[in-house]
């Protein structure tokens, strides 16, 4: 198989895409799938869709304020795996009512209220998955906002 890059204003590169993750697991600290970065690519956002409403009650950072939920809430982080290194974005509150939608950026530092741009790279075999707090009923639908890289590599 061959690879190539094309120019860098291709529509691969600056149309951002979606990626559903799937459904969280239920219980404490439930993931989601992971996704696997298949070239050079940035993620720009997480979101959640509430399936079920948790119970607990957090304050963070929601993707437009610092909120406290509450106890009709749950959290989320993303996780950056990345050879032997992981970083960790948020956790942050999620306090959509069922069927509302939830939409955080994030940025390189994945601290605090960031709405900052630019978001979060990743190099080919990289993964990523969303993961719920300690909340033990909330069930999360999550997606997460990608682009590829000007000049990625892609398959022939």
């Amino acid at each position: 198989m061959s690879q190539k890059s094309m120019m860098y204003d291709h529509p691969a590169y600056i149309v951002r895409q979606g990626e559903v993750l799937g459904l969280t697991v239920a219980g404490t600290l439930g993931a989601t799938s992971k996704w696997i970065a298949f070239t050079s690519s940035h993620i720009f956002s997480i979101g959640a869709t509430t399936i079920t409403a948790g119970t607990s009650t957090y304050t963070a950072w929601n993707g437009t304020a610092t909120v406290t939920t509450t106890g009709t809430g749950d959290s989320i982080s993303g996780i950056k795996i990345s050879g032997t290194t992981t970083s960790t974005y948020g956790p942050y509150a999620l306090s959509a009512i069922v069927g509302g939608f939830s939409r955080i950026q994030i940025s390189g530092t994945g601290v605090g209220s960031s709405t900052a741009d630019g978001g979060v790279s990743f190099a080919a075999g990289d993964q990523f998955y969303l993961q719920r707090g300690t909340d033990t009923t909330g069930l999360q639908l999550g997606v997460i906002e990608y682009a590829l890289d000007p000049n990625a590599l892609v398959s022939a």
